[in-house]
């Protein structure tokens, strides 16, 4: 048996008549656990048994291309290591088809850009373990990050507050919560369909809208219908105030999360296995999924989204 961790709050299907079960994500033990637990750390903790189940939509699983390894101490400095992967979503080519249904809408919606990638297009899920390799005891904590075809995110790079050496870092879209690893054991989880919906809309608003990354991930937009781009935003500039710029930019426009980024930030030396499950409502995922890199690279949708960072050039308009 391995502890299964379910981050968000959310409620949790128990019975396979209802949409969403899975085994592993639902257990008679779920409510045992004290509500402190939840409304503090924002997981909840179940204890699971892994197996399959049948799902709507005819999901498809991504193995991870290699695990993720880290919490080894520089020699040197001492301090940890992080470990950073990044998995593109194989996507095939926009067809003809695709193409002009996607002229027709941006020409409703100008000056909206339309994505060839909507929000509502792919359910993703990323399933994950820990592993840890100490004989002590650890945590570890898992950022999501990622880009959708205009933007990449990374807050690493993204300093909101220059002149405070005490304010806290740029927020990544999901996770970046401690998790308890036992000596030698292994912990499993997941980001959830609703999340991986949230970091999306997040990333739309934070780039193309320019709404700060606090205020973006600490909304609950995974259901609107709209948001309203600012003007850039400029940390370095006193009295600053940001200004509502351009149209509303509307749900059919929003833009879907096209590669996942994950930073493994564990105490002591551990390793992170994932795999990444969609469902694909829509038909553009290739059917040979990674395989389709090497063997049929042209099928493949190329995507080269700019780096967002508050300094550059402020965004397109939307």
């Amino acid at each position: 048996m391995s502890l299964v961790v379910i981050t968000g709050d959310f409620p949790v299907p128990s019975s396979p008549r209802e949409t969403g079960y899975s085994p592993h994500r639902a257990s008679p033990r779920a409510g045992s656990w004290p509500a402190g637990c939840v409304m503090t750390c924002g997981l909840v903790l179940v204890a699971g048994i892994t197996g399959s189940a049948g799902c709507a939509n005819d999901p498809v699983y991504i193995p991870a291309p290699m695990k993720m390894e880290a919490g080894i101490a520089d020699m040197t400095t001492g301090m940890l290591s992080e470990a950073k992967a990044s998995l593109q979503l194989p996507i095939k080519t926009e067809t003809a088809a695709d193409m002009t249904t996607r002229a027709a809408l941006a020409d409703k919606l100008a000056p909206v850009m339309v994505p060839y990638v909507k929000v509502g297009d792919l359910e993703v899920e990323i399933e994950w373990t820990i592993k840890n390799l100490d004989m002590m005891p650890g945590q570890a904590k898992i950022e999501l990050n990622g880009a959708n075809e205009f933007f990449s995110y990374d807050p690493s790079i993204i300093i909101l507050f220059p002149n405070d050496p005490e304010a806290p870092p740029t927020p990544g879209l999901g996770g970046d919560i401690p998790i308890d690893v036992p000596a030698g054991g292994e912990v499993s989880g997941l980001f959830t369909e609703d999340q991986l919906r949230e970091a999306s809309i997040d990333l739309d608003q934070i780039t193309r809208g320019n709404v700060n990354p606090f205020r973006a991930t600490l909304t609950i937009s995974k259901n609107a219908m709209m948001f309203q781009p600012m003007t850039p935003m400029m940390p370095t500039v006193m009295d600053y105030m940001q200004t509502p710029v351009g149209p509303p930019i509307p749900r059919e426009a929003f833009a879907e999360m096209t590669r996942i980024d994950l930073v493994f930030k564990p105490s002591t030396h551990m390793t992170l296995d994932y795999n990444v499950r969609v469902r694909d409502l829509r038909g553009i995922m290739h059917s040979l999924l990674l395989s389709a890199v090497t063997e049929k690279p042209d099928e493949l949708q190329t995507f080269m989204p700019a780096v967002f960072n508050v300094t550059a050039a402020p965004a397109p308009a939307p």
